[in-house]
C-alpha cells in the first residue's frame, strides 16, 4: 500500500511553513476548528489565533489514465463547504500544490460561491514536488480504474 501519511509529516509541514511567511506573525498547525453547525472539523492549517483556516490540497487535476480526478474534485469541493461553515473567521483559504487541479476547483467552486475563501497556490522546492509526485503515482497503481 502506498504511504500517502508522507503526505502529512512531509508536505503539509512545509506548506504550515510557507503559509506563515505569506501571513506574517502566525504559525499554523492542524486543528478541529467549530463549524456553523456546531459540529468541529479538523483543518491541516490553522493559525495560531484562530483568524485563518486553510484546507492543504495536493491532488492533480488529472488521474495516471488522464481522466479528471472526480475523487480530488469531490474532496475539494468538500473542504470548501467546510471553509464556508466556519465562524468568526477572518481569512479562509485553500491551498494548491498544483496550478492545474486549483485551476480546475476555481472553475468548479464558482458555482457553490467561492467570494469568501481565498485560493492560493504553493509551489513546492523541486525536492518535495519530486516526492509529493512519488506518492501520487504509487497510490494512483493501486486504484482499481487504473487496473
Amino acid at each position: 500500500m502506498a504511504d500517502t501519511s508522507r503526505i502529512k509529516k512531509v508536505i503539509e509541514p512545509y506548506i504550515r511553513s510557507w503559509l506563515s511567511a505569506i501571513f506574517p506573525s502566525h504559525t499554523f498547525r492542524e486543528q478541529p476548528v467549530m463549524l456553523t453547525t456546531g459540529h468541529s472539523y479538523s483543518f491541516d492549517a490553522v493559525s495560531e489565533d484562530g483568524s485563518v483556516v486553510a484546507a492543504i490540497l495536493c491532488n492533480r487535476a488529472k488521474t495516471r489514465t488522464g481522466r479528471e480526478n472526480t475523487g480530488g474534485v469531490r474532496k475539494a469541493l468538500a473542504e470548501l463547504a467546510y471553509l464556508k461553515q466556519t465562524t468568526s473567521v477572518a481569512q479562509r483559504v485553500m491551498v494548491f500544490t498544483n496550478p492545474e487541479f486549483g485551476e480546475l476547483i476555481r472553475r468548479r467552486a464558482n458555482r457553490a460561491g467561492t467570494e469568501n475563501v481565498r485560493i492560493i497556490v504553493c509551489a513546492l522546492p523541486p525536492n518535495m514536488g519530486s516526492l509529493l509526485s512519488k506518492i501520487l503515482n504509487e497510490a494512483s497503481y493501486e486504484q482499481r480504474a487504473a487496473e
